[in-house]
């Protein structure tokens, strides 16, 4: 099959049905039951070029969107085909694709996170997606490149991997801040705090009798965000060493240990045990991922308690030019033929154009991956809280997006950050020397050859 043109023939053809769609869609509160995945999923059961087989692990409404993304697109292009396949968790999807690839009977197309993606191209499993990105017919375009989110396309690049495209961006969420809306207002605090030096001020306010500001948990990811948020990270763009013992990293534990030290700041002994202080109602800030919103709602019903939870982006170092840290699954294309690899990166490009994106932002709570998806949300849309508090800044700020770390000792480097959490709330602590001790062992770890 040849596959037509793509900026002529998608854009015309899905924009009429989209808000009628996008309404019935978003409107719809319940979702099919989690599916156990299959002992052995199917990899392409088929050599027909034009009948794909994609793997994934969404479960829940997400699993809904995806599926009724992809009949949407069969009904748009009905010679082409993409069935999706659910194979559980992360840790599911990554024994399966070794196992696939070992056998040569990968699937066409596949969503993982990019240590995942990292990992199967470092297998020898997946092709680079160079190609496709610069096809005269169906590759990105100054105007496509121009309509991302800034930085979200570079998600795709692996460093390790000599600058190599292997991703194409899907699902993404933030970290973000999250806020006891009641508690605040009590407080006269209206607004979220824009700066690091605003968000120690409301902290140490709120701190007073059983209250008090931040419910911290000893984790890289927070740190993280903290150094992302200051125009920073964790390490290089190489990954070749660490940058942390820097401004940003000094600045982010100096609030750490003076919020901790004013009582301020609790570090809690568990990632669980943040979020269960948080939902009792007595603390003003927790900082999480998005998705981490359904586990504070379980908590706060465990604690029986009833007040509203904000959510906005972290605080930042300039707020006119906002970063944020992002994680969440891109598509790869493994090592299939030509002709399916075509097709595959056809319904890539058709799944990112901004009417289909926009329906997966509202399906799946995510990010958008263009900016100009925001504009196919229908306008009449039930509001929920992520559009509200979260997508309007990509209106006001366009904020610009950073990853994790895809090194493949990545884990080991953040197990170590972590380590930061301890000693900073100690009373005391030599902050600059426990960074430079902290970044030379991080150093010794990423020079050992994987």
């Amino acid at each position: 099959m040849h596959v037509p043109f793509f900026r002529h023939r998608v854009a015309p053809l899905f924009f009429l049905p989209l808000v009628g769609a996008l309404i019935f869609l978003v409107g719809c509160g319940s979702s099919l039951p989690t599916p156990a995945p299959r002992a052995t999923p199917p990899a392409s059961e088929t050599t027909d070029p034009n009948n794909l087989t994609l793997w994934h692990t969404f479960a829940d409404e997400r699993a809904d969107t995806l599926l009724a993304l992809t009949r949407e697109f069969h009904k748009v292009y009905p010679d082409l085909t993409v069935n999706p396949v659910y194979v559980g968790t992360h840790d599911d999807l990554s024994k399966q694709m070794a196992a696939a690839i070992a056998l040569g009977a990968v699937p066409d197309l596949i969503l993982a996170n990019r240590r995942q993606i990292a990992d199967f191209a470092q297998q020898g499993g997946l092709q680079t997606l160079d190609k496709f990105l610069n096809d005269p017919e169906l590759g990105l375009s100054n105007q496509d490149r121009g309509e991302f989110v800034r930085g979200m396309l570079q998600l795709g690049t692996f460093p390790t991997l000599d600058n190599r495209v292997y991703g194409f961006p899907f699902y993404q969420e933030a970290f973000v801040l999250y806020y006891n809306a009641d508690l605040l207002e009590e407080l006269g605090v209206t607004s979220v705090p824009r700066t690091w030096d605003q968000f120690g001020e409301y902290s140490t306010l709120a701190t007073q009798n059983d209250t008090y500001g931040w419910a911290m948990r000893a984790n890289a990811d927070t740190f993280e965000a903290m150094l992302t948020s200051r125009g920073s990270a964790l390490l290089t763009d190489s990954e070749e060493r660490g940058l942390f013992n820097e401004r940003a990293g000094l600045n982010s534990l100096k609030l750490v240990s003076e919020l901790t030290q004013a009582g301020a700041a609790r570090l809690a002994a568990s990632d669980e045990q943040a979020r269960a202080e948080f939902a009792s109602g007595k603390v003003a800030y927790y900082l999480g991922w998005m998705s981490e919103l359904d586990a504070l709602q379980r908590a706060q019903k465990a604690s029986k308690t009833d007040f509203e939870i904000g959510v906005g982006i972290l605080p930042q170092l300039d707020p006119e030019t906002p970063w944020l840290l992002t994680r969440g699954d891109l598509f790869a294309i493994p090592r299939i033929s030509p002709s399916k690899a075509r097709n595959a990166w056809f319904f890539v490009r058709w799944m990112t154009t901004p009417s289909s994106s926009a329906r997966w932002v509202r399906g799946a709570d995510a990010l958008p991956v263009r900016l100009s998806a925001l504009d196919f949300i229908a306008p009449d849309a039930k509001p929920n809280l992520f559009y509200d508090q979260i997508l309007k800044s990509f209106k006001s700020a366009p904020p610009r997006l950073a990853s994790q770390p895809a090194h493949p000792y990545s884990n080991s480097v953040e197990q170590a950050a972590s380590d930061l959490w301890i000693q900073a709330v100690q009373p005391n602590p030599d902050l600059p020397i426990l960074l430079d001790n902290l970044v030379e062992r991080v150093n010794q770890i990423l020079a050992v050859k994987p």
